[in-house]
C-alpha cells in the first residue's frame, strides 16, 4: 500500500449554518482541494459523506500543509465557517474516483482521530510521526485566529513552490504591505517554516 495523508473532516456547527451556507463551506474545499492537487502527485480526491463529512488525501509529507489548506479552504467562506480535521499518515488504497472504497490503516487511524477530537481542537492526530503530533496543536491554536482575509491569503501561501509577496498582491489586487501585514497576523512564516521542515526532515 501506498503512504498517504489521510485528512477526515467535518463542519464545526454545520446546522447553524444560514440557508445555502453548507454548500459555500464545501465550495471552499473544492477550491482547498484544487489548491492542493497542484503542487503534490496524489490527486485529493475530495469526498463528502454523511452530510457536513469529508475525506481528501495528499502525499505523506504534506500532512500538515494540505491540512492548513483545508481549514484555510472553509474558513475563508465565512467568519464563523470552521471545520474539524482528524489527521493520519501511513498505508491506504484508493481504487476509485473518490474515497468511498478507500481501505487501509491511515483511513482507520484518520476517522478515529476525528471521532476521538478534544472538544475544542480543530486539528488532531492519534499516529502521525511524533513531530507531527507535536506541531498540530500549535499549528491548530494559530489558525483558528484567521479572518476570512487571512483565510484567503493562507491559501494561497501555501502554495508551492511559495509565491512571492509580489504575486499575491496581484493576485488579489492589494498592496505588497497589505500581503505582508495578512501574512503576519496569520501566522503564516512560522506555519511555513514547520510545513517545510516536516516535509524535508
Amino acid at each position: 500500500m501506498p503512504q498517504l495523508a489521510v485528512l477526515t473532516g467535518d463542519i464545526v456547527k454545520s446546522s447553524a449554518l444560514p440557508e445555502g451556507g453548507l454548500a459555500q463551506v464545501f465550495d471552499g474545499l473544492d477550491a482547498a482541494a484544487a489548491a492542493v492537487a497542484e503542487w503534490q502527485d496524489v490527486a485529493p480526491r475530495l469526498t463528502r459523506a454523511r452530510g457536513d463529512s469529508w475525506q481528501a488525501i495528499c502525499a505523506a509529507p504534506f500532512a500538515l500543509r494540505a491540512a492548513l489548506v483545508f481549514r484555510a479552504g472553509v474558513r475563508m467562506t465565512g467568519k464563523d465557517h470552521d471545520t474539524r480535521i482528524g489527521l493520519a499518515t501511513g498505508a491506504g488504497t484508493v481504487t476509485g474516483a473518490d474515497l468511498s472504497d478507500a481501505d487501509g490503516p491511515a483511513f482507520v487511524a484518520s476517522g478515529r482521530a476525528l471521532d476521538d477530537m478534544a472538544r475544542t481542537a480543530r486539528l488532531a492526530t492519534d499516529t502521525a510521526p511524533v513531530a507531527l503530533q507535536t506541531a498540530l496543536p500549535l499549528a491548530d491554536h494559530i489558525s483558528s485566529r484567521w479572518t476570512v482575509r487571512q483565510a484567503q491569503i493562507a491559501l494561497a501561501s501555501l502554495a508551492l513552490p511559495t509565491p512571492t509577496q509580489d504575486t499575491l498582491a496581484a493576485r488579489f489586487d492589494v498592496s505588497r504591505q497589505t500581503v505582508h501585514s495578512l501574512q503576519e497576523a496569520a501566522g503564516l512564516r512560522a506555519l511555513i517554516e514547520v510545513c517545510e521542515m516536516l516535509e524535508h526532515g
